[in-house]
């Protein structure tokens, strides 16, 4: 066999890595800019939610002082209540992020499910 007919494995091995190293190198185009649209919507909506869910309790609570004479102690109860509401609104709000409408998370598998099956225990 002649020397220049031998294949070098490791040469070989080192010319496809560093192929693949190029691959994966970004290249010097720019990135296209991403729909930052959407995710302002999602935070407007859950900026408001919390918002409007503090102003709400707030309110009842007004409501609820004028018609009891209770002052302010159902301003203070229902302003918590309200903020456990707007809590609670972004944490499904959140949770629910790559869902289509309609659907809910499985319990305990993580999956969707359609609304309209049965649960397992309903019979």
């Amino acid at each position: 066999m002649d020397e220049r007919e031998k294949v070098d494995p490791l040469k070989e091995l080192g010319d496809r890595l560093e192929q693949a190293n190029r691959a994966r190198r970004p290249s010097s185009r720019p990135a296209p800019q991403q729909d930052t649209s959407s995710a302002l919507a999602l935070g407007w909506r859950i900026g408001l939610e919390l918002v409007v869910a503090v102003i709400v309790g707030f309110f009842i609570g007004w409501a609820v002082d004028r018609w009891l004479g209770t002052r302010p102690w159902g301003e203070i109860g229902f302003f918590f209540l309200g903020v456990a509401a707007g809590m609670v609104n972004v944490y499904r709000t959140v949770q629910g992020l790559g869902m289509a409408m309609g659907y809910r998370r499985d319990r305990g598998r993580g999956t969707a499910a359609d609304w309209d099956e049965p649960d397992e225990d309903e019979g």
